[in-house]
């Protein structure tokens, strides 16, 4: 009997086109997860960069705010330049305490002064105090973004009398201990640093007219007794420089 001669199969040349169909989806998969990432909402990424931030409690990003607060191009009209003498020169505390609250008092209303500010005449200057509790969490040296126009127009009041200013922080004498902050030191001095660090960056103080301090609770203005008490010794004090020698006393 013959043997029936075996046909050798045939060899199937387009196996390729199999691999090279799962590439071309893969990479179209690929572009359409990157396309659908730069489609992202803008406002859901700056939610989601207020959450970062909150989340590790940094400095404010003063240079985002630039942006929020002022455009770029119209940055050098909007921020005054400083006046070499405002008021006279040798004006004492009581002169220039005036002439900082009316200035003040022309931007905001009662309201708002009475909400975030106060006035205080020391023997080495004015004392400009933020109430911490309006312009801080608890336990936090993040500026609140609601207290930042107040802020700015304490900066550029401040910025025109061309005097050392002094930031000082100060706490109450509740103990805080995070990661962050160990103790009221570390929370007062770092509150202090973060409004020098915008007066400089945002209204461009000069950083030689600057000096940031941490008290903790050690200069209470009244005792610790009450709640009431407590808000009041809970501040930042920016020390308007009129007498130099008391100043470094």
């Amino acid at each position: 009997m013959a043997k029936k001669k075996h046909h050798e199969e045939h060899e199937n040349h387009e196996r390729w086109l199999v691999s090279y169909a799962d590439f071309v989806t893969l990479l179209f998969a690929t572009f359409t997860a990157l396309f659908a990432m730069s489609q992202t909402d803008a406002a859901k990424a700056q939610e989601f960069q207020k959450s970062v931030q909150k989340a590790f409690r940094s400095y404010v990003d003063f240079g985002g705010l630039i942006g929020r607060f002022v455009d770029r191009r119209d940055a050098d009209d909007i921020i005054p330049n400083p006046i070499d003498v405002v008021p006279r020169e040798g004006a004492g505390a009581e002169e220039m305490k005036d002439f900082i609250k009316s200035q003040i008092e022309a931007m905001m209303s009662e309201e708002e002064i009475e909400q975030f500010l106060e006035f205080r005449v020391e023997n080495a200057g004015v004392a400009v105090s933020l109430h911490a509790s309006s312009f801080f969490d608890p336990g936090e040296a993040l500026v609140r973004e609601e207290a930042l126009p107040v802020l700015n127009k304490v900066a550029e009041v401040l910025k025109k009398s061309n005097r050392v200013l002094i930031v000082e922080g100060h706490t109450d004498n509740e103990p805080i201990r995070n990661v962050r902050f160990p103790s009221n030191w570390e929370l007062s001095s770092t509150r202090a640093s973060t409004i020098v660090r915008y007066f400089q960056t945002i209204h461009r103080y000069l950083p030689q007219k600057l000096i940031a301090v941490g008290y903790a609770d050690q200069r209470p203005l009244v005792a610790n007794d009450t709640p009431q008490n407590r808000a009041k010794n809970r501040r930042i004090d920016i020390l308007v420089v009129t007498n130099e020698k008391e100043a470094l006393k």
